[in-house]
């Protein structure tokens, strides 16, 4: 582990924006993740950990304590008994892999359960953290384990996917935020699964595309190309962009305020929750109700194919991308009475 001192972090973010870590240093292993902690404690400074850096907003100020940039890696695929009759398969990634790496080895293997989750920026540790979904698909449905440190108690746990407290976005990770520092993810997997088109994106791609599958249902390699090729349709190109990606949770709202918001506003999309409520796609908010998609005030706006994703110009701050941020939260309470939550981790 080599301690590098004040170092930008925008260069480690997708939004290219943060001031400089006091402290920086990148861990390739459990040891020199446990030695950097160890430090953190040491010194009494706080710690903040990174992957790919596509979920997070950092203070024009920076960060004043310890930034591990997590690039553990390994990636295994094991079948769950008798390796001639195994339709289960236990797939265990490091926390610093790509994300969209570790779905495409996969797909590629026959694997059922991640495909939806295509083209997601970031990295495998992360994945746990926001529960990412997309799709009418959720990471929790398929992890079995999730090995972390601790950094409470200075030791490595193994948490089980009920210990890991997964809700919508949600996860005992942000519960307990910054205690918990992820290294290795496991799923299970089957070869034996059916793909989910039943998302309103996905089942259109298809019937504008007849002659992708034929008669025949489409396979694992035609959803993750169909969803590959929706999702790039949607967002930035992160070249040319500050972004990170979808900044804001789609609210979940009761099923009476449902219907009330949809007859005000008719053709406005609903997907039911297990406990009955309501989640409410808040791009379509954003773009037919409070008519804010593309819209770019100074340097920080909303993106002109996906108004819930804000994009910025070369030159922003995080002070502006905040300011923007709470105008349309503030909009979206104006014109329909729901308060919404960001996604994006703010850092400072």
């Amino acid at each position: 582990m080599i301690l590098k001192e004040n170092i930008p972090l925008a260069h480690y973010t997708t939004f290219k924006i943060g001031g400089p870590a006091r402290f920086f240093c990148v861990v390739t292993s459990e040891d020199g993740l446990d030695e950097a902690v160890a430090l953190a404690r040491r010194e009494r400074l706080r710690i903040l950990v990174l992957g790919g850096g596509s979920n997070i907003l950092v203070s024009d100020a920076g960060f004043p304590g310890v930034v591990i940039k997590n690039e553990i890696m390994g990636r295994s695929i094991t079948p769950i008994g008798n390796l001639a009759t195994a339709t289960g398969y236990r797939v265990s990634v490091g926390a610093g892999e790509l994300w969209d790496g570790v779905v495409d080895m996969c797909v590629s293997a026959g694997l059922y359960g991640l495909e939806n989750l295509s083209a997601i920026p970031g990295t495998a540790g992360a994945a746990p953290v926001q529960n990412i979904g997309a799709y009418g698909a959720e990471v929790a449905r398929t992890i079995s384990m999730v090995r972390a440190f601790d950094t409470r108690k200075m030791r490595f746990i193994e948490l089980s996917n009920k210990e890991c407290h997964f809700g919508y976005r949600h996860s005992l990770f942000k519960e307990k935020k910054g205690r918990y520092i992820i290294t290795r993810v496991e799923f299970l997997l089957s070869k034996q699964g059916m793909v989910d088109t039943r998302y309103k994106d996905i089942t259109e791609y298809f019937a504008a595309k007849p002659g992708t599958n034929g008669n025949a249902a489409p396979t694992l390699a035609d959803v993750r190309h169909a969803v590959v090729d929706i999702r790039w349709k949607k967002l930035p190109d992160w070249k040319l962009w500050g972004t990170a990606g979808s900044f804001f949770k789609n609210p979940v709202i009761s099923r009476r305020r449902y219907d009330k918001l949809k007859a005000a506003h008719p053709g406005l999309p609903g997907f039911p929750e297990p406990d009955g409520r309501m989640k409410v796609p808040l791009g379509w908010i954003l773009d037919r109700i409070c008519h804010a998609r593309g819209e770019m005030i100074g340097n920080v706006g909303t993106y002109e194919r996906q108004a819930l994703v804000l994009v910025t110009k070369p030159g922003a701050t995080a002070t502006e991308v905040v300011a923007r941020a709470k105008e349309l939260m503030d909009l979206v309470e104006r014109d329909t009475g729901i308060k919404i939550e960001a996604e994006v981790e703010w850092v400072n």
